[in-house]
């Protein structure tokens, strides 16, 4: 697991990483949610 260890100290942390991924998870499928109603949040027309 050291390939997926960041910078920080203390190395490799399972749940940071469980934390990033969810957080990608989450930010895609808000984007998938939202993405075809931007248009909806256009306040000049």
């Amino acid at each position: 697991m050291n390939l997926l260890a960041s910078f920080a100290l203390g190395g490799f942390n399972p749940y940071a990483t469980a934390f990033g991924i969810f957080s990608l998870v989450l930010f895609a499928l808000v984007g998938l949610v939202a993405g075809p109603n931007l248009s909806k949040f256009d306040q000049d027309s």
